[in-house]
């Protein structure tokens, strides 16, 4: 209903923009004005539709070519990735992504543009403010390393909306290993498609509320966070992997090896399913596997 009602708004102003007359104006003036407006119009308008509403489910996507694992908050599709976004904690639940060799190549530098998510609504989402002096990195979900390929898809990535509190020790550290270990494997096996999240887990891995938050917008920190990676082989056969680490301030000891999991295991603790739209019996073998070898 609020997609209806977002369209009649935007008609009636088209409507009462065609109507305006400006006694002083000539006609090819008049004209200009109203073009310059319905441009600004349109983009507002394009902004408003393509944050989905709670439940929505996203298809024909490159990004989600074998399902959505949830979708509880909003989901926003930022062409180079997939968002659902806690409004309430001011995060992502997670941010899917689809990464292939050729997608990898590019030279576009860090644009460091970190910026409000203008899709969202304040209120709804992390501010530049809530970050400053808090102690946690502006942690990217969707990384920006994986999206050199133009300037745009680089910038894309520094909005606040793909961001978490991380702690400089995952973020900086192991985590930056794991991200560059998925580029690897992508480079060594073509495609892959990757879900990063965040969780807030109990010492016994149970779901709880989250207790730690930063900034006056009440951003949620989360104890964990996780990646689920399908890749495909040469022959179209599939491997999958899970990955879950500590968010902690002190050192976080090892590599990212260290916190292989299946991804059946992940979905106990999230409540996810992961690429769902995967064929049964090949998803089944599959998210029971613990990988013993990373990167491939």
């Amino acid at each position: 209903m609020k997609h209806k009602s977002n369209c009649v708004a935007f008609l009636s102003l088209i409507l009462l923009l065609a109507n305006v007359t400006y006694a002083q104006d000539t006609t090819e003036e008049r004209l200009d004005r109203i073009e310059a407006k319905l441009d600004t119009l349109l983009s507002y308008h394009q902004g408003i539709t393509s944050a989905s509403e709670p439940g929505t489910i996203l298809r024909d996507d490159s990004n989600l070519r074998w399902g959505i694992a949830g979708h509880s908050g909003s989901v926003l599709d930022k062409g180079y990735f997939v968002i659902n976004h806690n409004n309430g904690w001011k995060i992502p639940y997670w941010v899917a992504y689809y990464l292939s060799e050729s997608n990898l190549q590019g030279g576009q530098s860090r644009t460091n543009d970190f910026r409000a998510d203008p899709q969202l609504s304040i209120g709804q989402r992390s501010e530049l403010a809530d970050y400053r002096n808090s102690g946690y990195d502006r942690g990217h979900n969707a990384p920006a390393a994986a999206f050199k390929r133009n300037r745009e898809a680089m910038s894309t990535t520094f909005l606040l909306s793909n961001m978490t509190p991380q702690s400089p020790s995952l973020n900086r550290r192991i985590w930056k290993n794991l991200e560059s270990e998925v580029r690897d494997l992508v480079g060594a096996h073509g495609e892959a498609w990757v879900v990063t999240g965040n969780l807030f887990l109990s010492s016994d891995s149970t779901f709880v509320a989250p207790t730690d938050f930063i900034g006056n917008g009440n951003v949620a920190v989360p104890t964990h966070c996780f990646k689920a990676i399908l890749s495909t082989r040469d022959d179209g056969s599939f491997d999958m992997f899970a990955f879950l680490l500590p968010n902690l301030r002190d050192q976080i000891p090892g590599i990212p090896s260290d916190y292989v999991i299946s991804v059946d295991r992940l979905e106990e603790i999230s409540g996810y399913d992961f690429f769902p739209d995967l064929p049964d019996d090949i998803e089944n073998a599959l998210e029971r596997q613990i990988a013993d070898v990373w990167p491939l």
